[in-house]
């Protein structure tokens, strides 16, 4: 069960690398105007790229965590440091299903929330 609970972990942290290079590196690309279901010309203004940035950011933060607890964190300590990490992607899904678009709960929060159950039940 720990090594399904492990793949599924790193499994997440990819997807939140994947969206840190496509937030900081690829903001104005097609691809980030058909993922956020943008204009790609808005993509471009400035401000909206800082804000992208600034979001890639800490979902960079998130997946290097989820990484840090299950590759460098003491044994004993590994469960409790996944689970918060897990969780506050968990937050970030619900709130940006609520205020960004209902997508983010099954894109984001769904394999969380799976990866959280199976570290939950090792």
């Amino acid at each position: 069960m720990q090594l399904i609970a492990t793949i599924m972990v790193v499994l997440v942290a990819i997807e939140h690398l994947l969206i840190t290079w496509l937030e900081m590196f690829n903001a104005d690309s097609d691809l980030a105007a058909k993922s956020f279901n943008m204009p790609r010309e808005a993509l471009k203004d400035p401000v909206v790229q800082t804000l992208f940035k600034n979001q890639g950011l800490y979902n960079g933060f998130l997946a290097v965590g989820l990484l840090y607890s299950l590759f460098v964190m003491p044994a004993v300590a590994w469960v409790g440091a996944t689970l918060f990490f897990l969780a506050c992607i968990l937050v970030a899904a619900v709130y940006g299903s609520v205020t960004a678009s209902r997508s983010i709960i099954v894109v984001q929060g769904l394999p969380a929330l799976i990866a959280f159950i199976l570290v939950y039940l090792v």
